[in-house]
């Protein structure tokens, strides 16, 4: 694995670039000097820094006693997800976590930026989690798109081997990753951030890696794992670009997830205009979400009647509930409901 290239311990631009596109590759290097810049200009003199340190200290030590804790700092972080059939969560943990050994787990690697504040795509929600799972378990994958186990090629495969794969809003990314995984040709986009869109890059890098060291050569899942592409890309707006990441302006997805992607109404016709764009004739589109109480439920359960206006076919799986991901948050945001959409 190539050493970091800063001390965020950011990969090297060099890794990247296999898997974004030409345009975006030079939309991160712009990132990555606007971001040197700005902190050349906030850069403290060495000494004077160290002074103002040494001054904080019992300041700082007095609000972590008073607070009964410590908050972790922003910034980049490189973390861990297995799959479990016996833990609806899955297992997350640092990289260093040991990877799962549970017949059957998928170990995914992601990376985020709690820097980027933009959206909420620095955490790994729980219809995230859970549609991962889905995606992970090669019979509950089968069962949610629809497919015969008797009528599989080889009961062995996973189903979702050699099918295009598209994540909308991905955050983290971990369904992608999870995808990627299981022999998915994946593109993983979320909205044109550049601290988003490199963390997204540096975890199809990583997870091809680990990937790579695992399997043969000729291992169909990582031939199909060489062809993912990250893409910045905005809810509404032309598909081209992502249409060109699969190499054929003409082909549409098989699968495409939006993970918590449901929560602003105001934006469900721009998210539905883009999967009706991107979804193969024969392709199934997940909306997993929680209530999160931002805007009245049956606000956020409109899209499945724009979805039908559409001309979708609309479904509700089974919800699952799921642990939220922080201790203050409601057991309700953390229960999770799948729109299926289908043509």
């Amino acid at each position: 694995m190539n050493a970091p290239d800063d001390d965020d311990g950011a990969l090297p631009l060099s890794d990247l670039e296999r898997w974004v596109s030409p345009s975006t590759l030079e939309w991160l290097r712009e990132g990555d000097a606007k971001r040197a810049a700005i902190q050349a200009e906030v850069d403290i003199d060495e000494a004077g820094y160290a002074n103002y340190l040494f001054s904080q200290e019992e300041k700082l030590r007095g609000l972590e006693n008073e607070r009964g804790e410590q908050e972790p700092a922003a910034g980049r972080e490189v973390f861990r997800w297995s799959s479990s059939r016996s833990n609806p969560d899955g297992f997350s943990g640092p990289l260093s976590a040991p990877r799962s050994k549970e017949d059957g787990a998928i170990n995914i690697i992601y990376v985020l930026n709690g820097e980027s504040l933009a959206g909420f795509g620095d955490q790994v929600w729980a219809s995230s989690r859970h549609i991962s799972q889905c995606l992970a378990d090669a019979s509950v994958c089968r069962e949610i798109l629809g497919e015969d186990a008797d009528a599989s090629s080889s009961s062995s495969q996973h189903p979702l081997l050699g099918k295009t794969f598209l994540e909308f809003g991905a955050g983290a990314g971990v369904p992608s990753w999870t995808a990627l995984n299981c022999g998915a040709r994946v593109v993983c986009t979320d909205q044109a951030v550049t601290d988003r869109v490199r963390c997204m890059a540096e975890s199809a890098h990583l997870n091809y890696e680990e990937m790579a060291n695992e399997l043969a050569k000729d291992d169909e899942r990582l031939v199909y794992a060489a062809k993912a592409k990250v893409c910045p890309y905005d809810w509404g707006s032309s598909i081209d670009e992502i249409s060109q990441a699969l190499g054929d302006t003409e082909e549409r997805f098989d699968v495409i997830v939006a993970a918590d992607c449901v929560f602003k109404p105001w934006l469900h016709e721009a998210l539905l205009s883009s999967i009706d764009m991107a979804l193969s004739p024969t392709g199934i589109a997940y909306l997993p979400f929680g209530l999160h109480g931002n805007t009245a439920d049956e606000d956020v359960w409109s899209i499945a009647d724009k979805a039908k206006e559409r001309g979708f076919n609309v479904n509700t799986l089974k919800k699952k509930q799921l642990t939220p991901q922080k201790s203050c948050m409601d057991a309700k945001q953390a229960l999770v409901h799948t729109i299926r959409l289908s043509r």
